[in-house]
């Protein structure tokens, strides 16, 4: 496994920008199985968070290796920065454990590359980890929320 404390800091901005871009995959597609508005809407702003902490991250990477273009791997080690897999047969407990376990990932991945980067950027990936905390927080609610009601993802209205 890649370690955060010693490899390159331009290859694991790579790393984080291939996880911010299949994360907002997942989370579109999920938006797109799911009937709930409620959940339509939370999964939707995942999605939005993640294209913004692409463009954060693009950002970042100019402004510490100008003129240079990252590179983005298809694929980054699952034991660095897990990936959500969603099968036909995937049930939304199944995909909000993946994600929950992604987000919590990506919190550590941050926060770990915030302590080789200078107090300025640093700040940015602080920042990048207290949101992927926040979205880990926000998936554990939808978790408990479908442990508990099986037609979770299928509600679109409560009825008397």
């Amino acid at each position: 496994m890649i370690n955060v404390a010693k490899a390159p800091v331009d290859k694991l901005l790579g790393y984080a920008l291939r996880a911010e871009i299949d994360a907002d995959r997942i989370y579109t597609e999920m938006s797109n199985r799911v009937k709930s508005p409620l959940l339509i809407q939370k999964f939707r702003l995942l999605a939005f968070e993640e294209q913004k902490h692409k463009t954060v991250l693009e950002r970042l990477f100019r402004s510490m290796y100008p003129g240079t273009a990252p590179q983005v791997p298809e694929k980054v080690d699952p034991k660095l920065l897990p990936a959500v897999t969603i099968q036909p047969s995937s049930d939304l407990t199944d995909v909000l454990q993946q994600a929950m376990e992604a987000e919590k990932s990506a919190q550590t991945f941050y926060s770990t590359l915030a302590k080789r980067v200078e107090p300025g950027k640093k700040k940015i990936l602080d920042y990048l980890s207290k949101v992927e905390r926040s979205h880990y927080l926000m998936l554990r609610s939808e978790y408990t929320m479908a442990q508990q009601f099986a037609d979770y993802s299928d509600i679109d209205e409560v009825t008397t």
